[in-house]
């Protein structure tokens, strides 16, 4: 995850500094500043072939980690990754095939029309499906954890769940604004494509954020706030998944009558036992004595 962050900061950075770069181009040095628009209308040139494919390493990096999340939090099942992974590859394919075509371009070519313009309409239909299907099975395991918690007495789950969805909502919508522009032959979708890097970024990194602020780790506390026993863990589903359930505390007193001479005292010790409420193992330890003749 660090070295993802790192990939991800070192093409965006790199991105963005080909964007000013293309920028001072086109007004300032392509013949003086007089056709900046011929110069933006050419694809083929050197800085845009590079732009493009620092593009398709920050979809490929972010969609990769997404898969990555969705294979952590299924406890590392590999049948519920085969799907996004297949659509990672095919996004790989694509972003190779947009970079080789833009090295082909002729000024002059309408963009909508030409040969990348296939590659790009796959490159997004891909990358919306791994990042919808993968929210989505992130979504359902972790609602399904949230109930199964929430009847042992745990904390709540769902400000977890907001985080995945407040980040693969940020990606996703600012994928479909893009494919929606690019598909209508509108020129918003020149500076959508350059936002498209960033928003992959910011993205990544809202769920590092949210961890770093401790909101994730307040929720997690929150989860286990509620039981403070022994760990118990039980095989469930046909495919032997271990299960933890926190078992609660029982105190137990225990009172007792001694008789002397003169008489009989009443003593009362007060024992914190720690067991689980099923009857499963026991750890007793003696917290105080109340009455006279302890010691």
């Amino acid at each position: 995850m660090f070295l993802a962050g790192i990939c991800l900061f070192v093409t965006v950075t790199a991105h963005w500094i080909l964007t000013v770069t293309r920028l001072f181009q086109a007004f300032v040095l392509y013949n003086d500043g007089s056709a900046p628009l011929s110069f933006y209308g050419d694809l083929s040139q050197l800085t845009k072939i590079v732009k493009t494919g620092f593009l398709a390493a920050s979809l490929i990096v972010g969609d990769a980690m997404i898969i990555y999340r969705l294979w952590v939090i299924w406890n590392h099942s590999v049948w519920v990754i085969i799907f996004p992974s297949c659509t990672l590859l095919g996004l790989a394919v694509c972003c190779i095939g947009i970079t080789y075509q833009f090295t082909k371009y002729t000024p002059g070519e309408n963009v909508f029309l030409s040969q990348a313009g296939r590659w790009i309409t796959s490159n997004c239909v891909f990358t919306i499906c791994t990042n919808v299907y993968s929210t989505a099975m992130i979504a359902w395991k972790v609602w399904n954890t949230n109930r199964s918690a929430r009847r042992f007495g745990g904390g709540s789950l769902l400000p977890i769940l907001a985080t995945f969805v407040e980040s693969a909502a940020l990606y996703t919508s600012w994928t479909i604004f893009f494919f929606a522009s690019y598909q209508s032959h509108s020129n918003i979708q020149y500076p959508a494509v350059d936002i498209w890097c960033t928003a992959s970024g910011i993205s990544f990194m809202l769920i590092n954020v949210r961890v770093g602020l401790g909101w994730a780790q307040q929720a997690h506390q929150n989860s286990s706030s509620g039981a403070h026993g022994p760990v118990i863990s039980q095989q469930s589903g046909d495919e032997g998944r271990t299960e933890s359930l926190f078992m609660r505390p029982l105190a137990v007193n225990i009172t007792r009558v001694v008789d002397h001479d003169g008489g009989s005292d009443l003593e009362t010790y007060k024992y914190s036992r720690q067991t689980p409420s099923d009857g499963l193992g026991s750890q007793c330890a003696r917290a105080e004595a109340l009455g006279p003749g302890f010691l």
